[in-house]
């Protein structure tokens, strides 16, 4: 629970930056880069604690797709920038806050 948590407030952070400092967003591997680690690393965590092993999955994926994201030309491609980066930074807390959340049912 706690790493989806964590990873809900990187998601938020990855938006707030997106949206409000797009120029830092597009400095070359390290900001975007960061938070795909972080996001990665906190997926990993989430993975053992999951009551489903898919809500980890995803954030695994959209975690290496930004890491490969911060690899290419970034100040080039500012639409590229903004529109990966608000999807990953929407999808990634919103995946992980309904991970936190749900519990299913006990089986009677």
């Amino acid at each position: 629970m706690i790493p989806n948590l964590i990873n809900t407030i990187l998601g938020l952070a990855l938006v707030y930056a997106t949206v409000l400092h797009p120029t830092w967003v597009e400095q070359p591997y390290f900001p975007l880069a960061a938070f795909a680690i972080l996001m990665l690393l906190m997926a990993l965590w989430a993975r053992r604690s999951d009551s489903h092993p898919w809500f980890s999955n995803v954030n695994v994926v959209l975690a290496i797709a930004l890491g490969v994201l911060s690899l290419l030309p970034l100040p080039t491609l500012p639409e590229l920038t903004f529109w990966s980066g608000l999807w990953i930074g929407v999808l990634v807390p919103t995946i992980a806050l309904w991970a936190a959340i749900y519990k299913p049912a006990p089986s009677s």
